[in-house]
């Protein structure tokens, strides 16, 4: 887990090296760069996708992508509570998730789990003809089942 002093303006980077987890950041203040980087050399892994989901009572956090330090909001604050999945090409950039200042003391809380999954805009998708859109929970769950990240 990351623990430090909490200062408003501080940004420090996460390496999250596994191909699924959870990131929690209790009572969050400044920004964290979090580093999706799987453990493997392998051609494949530059075609992988991240898929995030938080968590129901996360807070605290407006989550960007990141991308040679341009922004992309992928969820606001107030959108995180319905849970909704959010997936982007590894290649994309990192996480960028900045604190939302607050002027009260209640409890806050940043959940997420993310999940590495083989890419499924690949030539496939091309042939498919089919328009792109968000997975649901069953294709999330069927992709990840299926996928073979040996």
């Amino acid at each position: 887990g990351l623990t430090h002093e909490g200062h408003a303006r501080d940004v420090e980077q996460v390496y999250l090296r596994c191909s699924q987890g959870s990131l929690e950041w209790l009572y969050p203040t400044g920004a964290i760069i979090v580093n999706l980087r799987p453990n493997t050399v392998s051609p494949a892994a530059a075609r992988l996708s991240v898929c995030i989901k938080p968590s129901a009572d996360s807070s605290g956090t407006n989550v960007y992508l990141d991308r040679n330090g341009k922004l992309r909001l992928l969820l606001r604050e107030q959108d995180q509570a319905q849970g909704k999945v959010q997936c982007f090409g590894i290649r994309e950039g990192a996480l960028f998730i900045e604190a939302v200042p607050h002027m009260d003391i209640s409890r806050r809380i940043t959940v997420f789990q993310y999940e590495l999954v083989s890419d499924r805009l690949g030539a496939e998708a091309h042939s498919l003809g089919a328009p792109c859109q968000p997975c649901s929970d069953t294709e999330m769950l069927l992709a990840v089942c299926t996928s073979d990240f040996g």
